[in-house]
């Protein structure tokens, strides 16, 4: 136990948060075996390492362990500082064995200087973005730089007097919640990005994102230039800080951003480098909020924003110039994938299917976010039993006309065609299935390639709107942009409310039944035409969770005077998250001869909540597609190995702003070298959500394998593009997908008798083991 006294000293050890009565979270913590309590280093390393000490808990009296970080000046007991040892080696241990290794491949380029120039550039426009800029070069950029003189420098000039006229007339203002759903909102959203897309070269665009970082809303501001450095080819390398570290406040709760601004007041004349780490713990109140580590995860919650910034809702193909192979289709897969993954989460917990949303009923499943927008708004509550009927404002739809517009789309199905914005020309859905998939895919995302939206005008933000107005006796003509937006209406918090995983189902209810108009594949199909390859055995590695803590970067919260204010502050949100040990898999395979092949990797669920085993037809909606890459076949016998941390599906943990921060000034300095690596996508489904959860004794699942031939879309496949985690998130604009089958093949169509099963596919039963982190980390070093 750290003496009284310490407390004058450089550092400290603080008293753990009281324990709350009936706080279900902090009691499902401590049935794990951890006590979440603060800490705080100071000195010049204290930025570096300010490691949370999980004390186990021993009996019922809830004894606590170390409660801080030893330090110089410290006087904790010497029984302390051993325990204090021995926590620091088992987490130095679980890092070592779950930390993403360094990129080795061919497709590292080492960063110039012009290169770290832009990275540098634009993680300043980024910071504090709340408030106005503080660096004093892009200050005097902004201001030097007349736009409307320079309407030469781009592309397309038009985008300038568009975007002045609507300046002038007035913009969502600064210090306003933001949601890219608000029609109003998002085209001046699309009046800011134009600026940036079309501006002629990094020096332009640069003038540009200066001139508008403090002129227009910053949620805007942080939207449109992440749509720029997604889609302009100057910025494809550059690496973005995270959303969760620029909007801390959406994705950690608003008790634990509280504390931070309270311990900014009591720091205010700072001098000195101190960091503070504020444990985030999940309290679970309902069924449904067992799942928060899961839908509550900030890498899953990114992924599913960065989708977004690559594929623009509101970008029209031919107006600007860009193809995105595949778009309409990768939104239905990336949504069906979702909700599989989110159902297999649900199993875990023995917890039965979701139901679809409908529109007529009340909505039952309630929703406390626990969030606060920069403004101090807070994201609205929907209560239990909640009806539309509560709030409408002038930018909301009645049940009945969204009914409508679904109507339509249910009848193209059924009818096999969509009509074009005309009203003559149809667009087949079954001549051409791959090119059938992607209209629907359009017309239900409601993007700007959408056949008639007009006509169609049922989208996935139309859908929403019955839900988004959760406080009842709202005034009836209140003006949306007063509105706190509900999680639904942002992107980077969508994933967090239940709603939307019944709002997902509705939409892949659209889906099956096209899907289900379709041919079921035949056994040819399913074969591998051109050499007989069968799978002999899969052998899979040990497959265990466990959850382990992450820091979340909350020093944009609090707002600074300088950039040099800004060194002194660090303050963190430590939460815990899911994750897996790394695990290996491989497969025997027979051929007559050799061969290009596709590998596919699924896994799925073996038996329902009641442990009811599902049929094959059934459960094919819930596999989650875990890998697929391409191998060399040989005559004769070969052995595929692959490691999970391969996967094509996945991205793992982003850099942190002081990373990327510190990387490239030590690059400029000539203290170390920046690598720019191409095989890394920052779109990408979570690495350490590739399993779900488990169960603690271990739970049954189905490990999948299908080889089909590799046929090459295009002479660069898998060469000089991205394709790190291509799976969900695609290549991206002006690239070929580089895949001739549906995705999801083969479970994407339903599947009748036993025609299904061939040769050159593999069901394996697997278990996964959910454990503590202790035992995980005992495993590692016995």
């Amino acid at each position: 136990m750290c003496e009284s006294k310490q407390r004058k000293t450089t550092s400290k050890c603080l008293t753990p948060y009281p324990k709350k009565k009936n706080h279900i979270g902090r009691r499902l913590l401590r049935s794990r075996g951890y006590v979440a309590t603060p800490c705080i280093l100071h000195g010049p390393q204290g930025g570096k390492k300010c490691l949370e000490i999980a004390a186990r808990v021993k009996g019922s009296s809830g004894t606590r362990g170390i409660k801080g970080a030893s330090g110089r000046g410290s006087s904790c007991t010497a029984a302390t500082t051993m325990r204090a040892a021995l926590a620091l080696l088992f987490l130095a241990i679980a890092a070592a064995a779950t930390a993403y290794p360094e990129p080795t491949h061919d497709d590292r380029i080492l960063a110039d200087k012009p290169f770290l120039q832009r990275q540098k550039a634009i993680l300043k426009l980024l910071v504090r973005i709340q408030q106005p800029n503080y660096y004093d070069d892009q200050v005097q950029l902004a201001a030097s730089y007349d736009i409307e003189a320079n309407t030469n420098n781009y592309k397309n000039p038009q985008v300038v007097k568009q975007f002045l006229w609507a300046y002038k007339k007035g913009l969502l203002p600064r210090g306003v919640s933001y949601s890219p759903y608000y029609t109003t909102q998002s085209y001046e959203t699309k009046l800011a990005f134009d600026l940036l897309y079309y501006a002629n070269d990094f020096d332009t665009f640069l003038k540009t994102a200066a001139w508008l970082r403090d002129i227009i809303n910053e949620g805007q501001f942080h939207y449109a230039i992440s749509l720029a450095a997604f889609l302009r080819e100057d910025l494809n390398d550059i690496v973005l800080p995270p959303p969760y570290e620029i909007y801390p406040q959406l994705f950690v709760s608003s008790d634990i951003i509280q504390k931070a601004y309270e311990t900014k007041m009591k720091d205010v004349s700072q001098t000195s480098h101190k960091t503070y780490v504020f444990p985030a713990n999940y309290t679970v109140q309902t069924p449904e909020q067992f799942l928060t580590y899961f839908t509550e995860d900030v890498g899953l919650n990114t992924y599913y924003a960065y989708y977004y910034f690559n594929y623009p809702t509101f970008l029209n193909s031919t107006e600007y110039d860009v193809h995105f192979d595949r778009r309409g289709e990768l939104f239905y897969y990336t949504r069906q994938q979702l909700l599989a993954r989110y159902s297999l989460e649900r199993l875990s917990w023995d917890l039965p299917d979701i139901e679809a949303y409908y529109y007529d009923t009340p909505f039952q499943t309630t929703y406390y976010p626990n969030l606060r927008y920069p403004n101090g708004q807070e994201v609205p509550v929907r209560p239990f039993d909640y009806y539309y009927g509560y709030a409408n404002n002038y930018d909301y739809y009645f049940p009945e006309d969204i009914k409508s517009y679904e109507n339509r789309i249910r009848d193209g199905i059924d009818f096999g065609f969509f009509f074009s914005g005309t009203g003559k020309v149809k667009h087949s859905l079954y001549e051409d299935h791959l090119k059938g998939i992607n209209y629907l895919g359009d017309v239900i995302e409601g993007n700007g390639d959408t056949s008639n939206k007009r006509f169609y005008a049922w989208n996935t933000a139309l859908i929403n709107n019955p839900l988004n107005v959760s406080t009842p006796n709202v005034t009836f003509f209140y003006v949306s942009s007063q509105l706190a937006p509900s999680a639904l209406q942002n992107i980077f918090t969508a994933l967090r409310d239940p709603a939307n995983y019944q709002i997902l189902k509705r939409i892949n209810y659209l889906f099956q039944r096209y899907k289900n108009y379709l041919p079921r594949y035949t056994h040819e199909e399913l074969t591998f035409p051109d050499a007989n390859i069968k799978i002999e055995n899969v052998e899979v590695g040990k497959l265990i969770t466990f959850l382990d803590y992450f820091d979340i970067d909350l020093d944009n919260v609090v707002s600074v005077k300088t950039p040099e204010d800004g060194l002194y502050v660090d303050y963190r949100a430590r939460q815990t998250r899911l994750n897996h040990k790394p695990f290996t898999y491989g497969i025997n395979v027979v051929s007559d001869k050799a061969t290009d092949a596709y590998v596919r990797v699924f896994l799925g669920p073996k038996y329902d909540y009641l442990g009811r085993e599902y049929n094959i037809n059934d459960r094919r909606h819930y596999f989650v597609e875990i890998d697929r890459f391409t191998h060399k076949i040989q005559a004769g016998k070969t052995t595929i190995q692959r490691n999970s941390r391969d996967s094509s599906v996945v991205t793992p943990d982003y850099p942190s702003y002081r990373t990327l921060l510190r990387k490239v000034n030590d690059a400029f300095e000539g203290k170390d070298q920046f690598y720019i690596d191409r095989n890394e996508h920052y779109c990408g489904y979570p690495e350490r959500l590739l399993l779900p959860r488990g169960k603690k004794g271990g739970q049954a699942f189905t490990f999948y394998v299908i080889l089909t031939p590799y046929v090459k879309q295009d002479e660069q496949d898998f060469k000089s593009y991205n394709y790190k985690s291509f799976s969900y998130c695609g290549v991206g604009a002006g690239k070929k997908y580089p895949d001739d089958k549906p995705l999801g093949f083969p479970f994407d169509r339903p599947i009748y008798g036993g025609e299904f099963y061939t040769p050159n596919m593999y069901f394996k039963d697997v278990i996964i083991f959910h454990k503590k982190q202790e035992e995980v980390n005992a495993a590692i070093t016995e």
